[in-house]
């Protein structure tokens, strides 16, 4: 199972046990750690097919993509980070996204292509007081 598959169905397993109320109490944050082999610019330039397509889809995150700078081994690493209004929010965009066909696309050309190395793909929930 891909990254994004296993992702989606512990999101799917916490939805479960903890009930949508609880799911839906704070906000989440998905971060994918992409290693870039060659021309970051060109790299990002297709994230930015990628981010129209979320878009297109209405998948509910708001997208952003970090370049570490000061960040000792991670300098230069791309931090590609999508937040969500809730885990619930979070698994219905996913679902959208694992769905279409155009997007999958996309993300088996840039697999094949060799240009990323994906170090990590996470999720975080707000705690913030």
């Amino acid at each position: 199972m891909k990254t994004g598959g296993r992702l989606l169905l512990a999101v799917a397993m916490v939805l479960t046990i903890t009930g949508s109320a609880a799911a839906e109490s704070s906000r989440v944050l998905t971060v994918l750690t992409v290693k870039v082999k060659g021309d970051q610019d060109a790299y990002v330039a297709q994230l930015k097919k990628f981010i129209a397509g979320m878009k297109r889809l209405d998948t509910g995150g708001t997208t952003r993509v970090w370049r570490g700078t000061l960040a000792g081994s991670d300098t230069r690493v791309l931090f590609v980070a999508t937040e969500y209004a809730s885990l619930e929010a979070f698994a219905k965009g996913s679902s959208k996204l694992q769905a279409d066909d155009e997007l999958t696309k996309l993300r088996k050309e840039l697999d094949k292509s060799g240009v990323r190395e994906i170090v990590s793909n996470s999720l975080f929930e707000e705690v913030t007081p």
